[in-house]
């Protein structure tokens, strides 16, 4: 948005393209001395989206001078193996949280992504969006920035202030030309048992801002346990699809139930090598006093862990999240068909993903090619108080004067406009949904 008071002869507005979409980032900033991309992420969603990650980037990508990781997330990050596999060879700024967790996130999604095409071809030879020897080159090219910290990015500077709700998360400010732009992807909640709350909102001429979740339910693991409950008195086993790098709120509230007897010492199998090295790397944090981490906080991990699917009543956490891709399908065809069995949605669902036709109350599920029946029982939990809910999210954004103009992103259009219209609403501000591929002036 052009600024009315911007005098003639100033150089030329930076310009911003929105090129991602519902849970993925990729925000182009073009400024007179650099081309920056804010965010790297894979499409989330119905078959026509995912299938945009197969595509090579567009040319404007492989111009790039630098790519900002707002945290690990494949949203955040997940295209940037096939973006260097195509030949892009710039430097990668992320946090230090973000650089340590980063290889565990795409190695684990890589070896599902491999494991779900070798099982399943639907027309012609399918491959995964990259391979795990993709990771190295990526992790070759990271720049790690400590929070708080200017960094020159050509004639842009680069600062990361903490986000919260993940480890390494970040909010972006990269200024330019004069002018000033702020990236803030979902932001931590104030309570996070983990994490510090995310820093004050720095001043910025733009705002680009994911919209929040619903807000966290404080009897989930109360409902958590009881869902746990039905199915042991079944004699089933329960599957929790989770992002397997990121399990350690739900295995610290799982080692709590069960020290607390809520629920039953059931065998837990995290399906993930990886997975376990993500616990490890927040131990580390802690242990190394990290500034984004509270110091009263634990990673407790259950004693009950297992790498083979056992013949009892088991809690089994697999990944994605979204059950569209990885090691969870499985785990949901085998289970799914009898009802004796449970599945447990944590978060969100994203309109579109298998997780979300379970939400809906789909009675068969389409796995590696085939109808899958779905007899056990589906229990919807809602999210785990991670993240900033829609009243913690606006108190953040409007605790700084307004910027020119805020668009809001990462989501579906629906929760995305209601956000805008609180923005509009509670502080007058310029709030705008971007349309895909939309170009604006900062």
């Amino acid at each position: 948005m052009l600024s009315a008071t911007r005098r003639a002869g100033s150089c030329p507005d930076p310009v911003l393209t929105f090129l991602g979409g519902a849970g993925c980032a990729r925000y182009l900033l073009e400024t007179p001395d650099s081309k920056l991309l804010v965010g790297c992420g894979l499409f989330a969603g119905p078959d026509a989206l995912w299938r945009r990650n197969f595509s090579p980037g567009p040319d404007e990508l492989h111009a790039l001078d630098a790519v900002i990781l707002p945290s690990a997330g494949l949203g955040h990050a997940g295209f940037l193996p096939q973006l260097v596999a195509e030949g892009w060879h710039g430097p990668v700024f992320a946090t230090p949280g973000t650089a340590a967790l980063l290889p565990l996130v795409l190695s684990d999604a890589a070896n599902q992504f491999e494991e779900d095409t070798s099982r399943w071809r639907p027309s012609g030879p399918a491959v995964p969006p990259f391979r795990a020897e993709d990771v190295a080159p990526v992790m070759a090219l990271m720049r790690p920035v400590e929070f708080g910290t200017l960094c020159r990015v050509d004639g842009a500077k680069l600062e990361f202030g903490r986000a919260g709700g993940r480890l390494g998360a970040a909010w972006v400010r990269i200024r330019a030309a004069g002018r000033s732009v702020v990236f803030a992807g979902p932001l931590g909640a104030a309570g996070h048992p983990l994490l510090c709350p995310p820093d004050p909102r720095p001043h910025s001429d733009v705002l680009v801002l994911a919209a929040p979740q619903p807000p966290g339910d404080s009897h989930l693991p109360g409902r958590f346990a009881a869902a746990v409950h039905r199915a042991v008195r079944r004699g089933g086993s329960v599957v929790v699809p989770a992002a397997t790098v990121g399990a350690e709120l739900l295995l610290t509230m799982v080692r709590d139930l069960m020290d607390a007897q809520e629920i039953p010492p059931l065998p837990i199998l995290l399906d993930s090598p990886e997975g376990l090295a993500g616990v490890e790397t927040h131990r580390r944090a802690l242990a190394e006093r990290w500034s984004e981490l509270r110091q009263d906080g634990r990673v407790g991990v259950p004693d009950r862990l297992v790498e083979q699917v056992p013949d009892r009543p088991s809690i089994i956490v697999a990944g994605l999240e979204t059950a569209d891709s990885g090691r969870v399908l499985g785990h949901l065809a085998r289970l799914l068909p009898d009802p004796r069995n449970g599945v447990l949605l944590l978060g969100h669902p994203e309109p579109g993903t298998r997780t979300a036709q379970l939400a809906d109350g789909v009675r068969q599920l389409k796995i590696h090619g085939h109808y899958v029946p779905v007899r056990a029982e589906v229990t919807a939990l809602g999210t785990t108080g991670a993240f900033a809910g829609p009243a913690e999210a606006l108190a953040w954004a409007t605790a700084t004067p307004a910027p020119e103009a805020a668009f809001v992103v990462e989501v579906e259009p629906e929760p995305a406009h209601a956000f805008a219209r609180a923005l509009h609403a509670e502080a007058g501000w310029c709030a705008v949904v971007p349309e895909d591929g939309e170009r604006v002036l900062c």
